[in-house]
């Protein structure tokens, strides 16, 4: 058993995703659930994987740092973020990893939405997917990244970020024009009306990524398309960062258009 651990994620792609995958591979015997698991519950789902109840989880909102804090074990960038968003289960012991910042370069490159080397990123948001979206940034190129919080130390307490930025219009208007090809990645579940952003003021050479993936089309990266912006959403993130995670927990490589077909008719699905 391999569990997705979060609260309100009931409409979650990552089972048919990843079911696709293990079918694809002849694990006939593993299966990828959902357990919705509130916060107060949290301890005990991570007691029950230490007893054996799954093989490892995807971690998602709003968990990925408390389990960061309640694994026995951190690897890879789960060190370097301080979140997790995947967990191994060895011997009783949970071993957190993080796949989404190798997710999010993977996806950038994949759709050629990775700025010239030496471009600004702005990351709205504070959590453990704009950690991942900060380290991702840097890894394609980034000269700097600007973190935009709602409080001021949230932001300047993200690892990587060079600058912090009040969640404010006019900040944010400011720090977008005076980045090089920047790239604003949205890495809160705000839609577009609740992020501090004027449209018409964004750069002409600004790339636009919203971590959400629904509902589709995700209404800042339409709005971006609309004013001539390249744009994308969060699929092919969900996409590299989930076949990571199948990546680690199994040992075997990924099959990546098994799962790509999967992940394209369950977000089509109404």
């Amino acid at each position: 058993m391999l569990w997705l651990l979060g609260h309100g994620v009931q409409r979650s792609p990552s089972p048919a995703m990843q079911n696709a995958a293990l079918r694809a591979c002849g694990l006939q015997d593993w299966r990828y659930e959902i357990h919705d698991v509130a916060p107060a519950e949290l301890g005990a789902a991570l007691a029950e994987m230490r007893a054996g109840a799954a093989r490892g989880a995807n971690v998602t909102i709003p968990h990925k740092r408390a389990v960061a804090a309640a694994c026995d074990e951190l690897a890879g960038d789960a060190r370097l973020t301080g979140a997790v968003n995947t967990v191994i289960v060895r011997d009783g012991r949970l071993v957190g990893d993080n796949t989404d910042a190798l997710g999010l370069e993977g996806a950038l490159r994949h759709q050629h939405a990775v700025p010239p080397p030496g471009f600004s990123a702005v990351v709205l948001g504070a959590g453990g997917a704009a950690s991942a979206a900060v380290l991702a940034a840097t890894r394609c190129g980034a000269a700097g990244v600007s973190v935009v919080a709602r409080r001021a130390e949230a932001a300047a307490a993200v690892s990587g970020a060079t600058a912090a930025v009040g969640w404010d219009t006019e900040a944010v208007a400011a720090a977008l024009g005076q980045a090089r090809d920047p790239l604003l990645v949205n890495a809160t579940p705000a839609g577009l009306g609740d992020l501090p952003l004027d449209l018409d003021r964004l750069p002409p050479t600004c790339t636009v990524v919203d971590l959400r993936y629904r509902p589709r089309p995700v209404d800042l990266v339409a709005a971006a398309r609309e004013r001539g912006l390249p744009a994308c959403d969060g699929l092919e993130m969900l996409l590299h960062q989930g076949m990571l995670s199948f990546e680690r927990w199994t040992g075997l490589p990924a099959p990546w258009d098994a799962a790509r077909a999967a992940l394209d008719v369950a977000v089509s699905a109404p």
